[in-house]
C-alpha cells in the first residue's frame, strides 16, 4: 500500500503558531522528513497503516441469481472496471451506472463495505466470470492520527532547536513551553489512534465472519 504523510508543513506551522522559514527551527526540508517519519511512527503505534491506497484486481465466480459482489479490500476509493469473461475467454467491460435502462449493468453501492450491485440477476454458474479492477484504502488519516503526527513533529522540532548550540536562548525560550504543553495532548491522541485502530480491526473481522 502506498504510504502517505498524515499532515503538511502548513499544518505544523499553524499548530505551533510559527513560520519555520523565519529560521527559528528546522528547515522546511527537515520538517518534511520529520513529517514522513512521524506518520510511519503513528502507523507503528496503531499496529497497521492508517491511510494510503492500493490498486487491486479480483476475480469472482458467478452463481445463479447472483445480485452483488463484495470486494475483499475496503474501503473502496474507486472502481476502474468490471469485466465479464465471455465463452471464448475474451473480456467485455460492463457499463457502470444507476439507470435501469438496459445499458447500465452495475454500480458501487457501498464503498465502505465494498459492495457492487447488478441491476439484474446473473443467471449462470461460471468460474471467474467477473474481473474487477479497483483502488482501495483511505485517502486521508483520521483527525486523531493527523493531530498525533503534527504534535510529534512539533515536539521533534522543539528538541532540535533546544539541542542546537547555535540556536539563541530567546528562540529556545519559545520552544520550551510548547514542548511541555504538548506532552499530555500528544499521548492522548496516540491512545485514541490505538483504540480506533483496534476497533476498526475488530469491526472488519466481525463483518467478514
Amino acid at each position: 500500500m502506498t504510504a502517505i504523510d498524515y499532515c503538511t508543513l502548513a499544518d505544523v506551522e499553524t499548530y505551533a503558531g510559527i513560520n519555520f522559514s523565519d529560521g527559528i527551527g528546522p528547515t522546511d526540508s527537515e520538517i518534511a522528513t520529520m513529517i514522513t517519519n512521524a506518520s510511519r511512527m503513528v502507523d507503528a503505534y496503531a499496529g497497521r497503516q492508517l491511510a494510503g491506497t492500493e490498486s487491486h484486481v479480483e476475480y469472482f465466480d458467478s452463481t445463479t441469481r447472483l445480485q452483488h459482489l463484495v470486494l475483499s479490500n475496503r474501503p473502496v476509493v474507486s472502481v476502474a472496471s468490471v469485466e465479464e469473461t465471455k465463452s471464448d475467454g475474451s473480456l467485455t467491460t460492463l457499463v457502470e451506472g444507476r439507470n435501469r435502462d438496459g445499458v447500465d449493468v452495475w454500480w458501487l453501492d457501498d464503498s465502505e463495505s465494498g459492495i457492487i450491485r447488478f441491476h439484474s440477476r446473473i443467471g449462470i454458474n461460471a468460474k471467474q466470470l467477473f474481473k474487477v479492477t479497483y483502488t482501495a484504502g483511505r485517502t486521508a488519516p483520521t483527525i486523531e492520527a493527523k493531530m498525533a503526527t503534527i504534535m510529534l513533529v512539533v515536539r521533534q522540532s522543539a528538541r532540535s532547536a533546544l539541542n542546537d548550540e547555535n540556536c539563541s536562548e530567546r528562540i529556545k525560550e519559545m520552544w520550551r513551553p510548547l514542548l511541555a504543553s504538548t506532552e499530555s495532548e500528544y499521548r492522548e491522541m496516540l491512545d485514541r489512534v490505538k483504540r480506533d485502530a483496534l476497533s476498526a480491526v475488530s469491526v472488519f473481522g466481525n463483518g467478514g465472519a
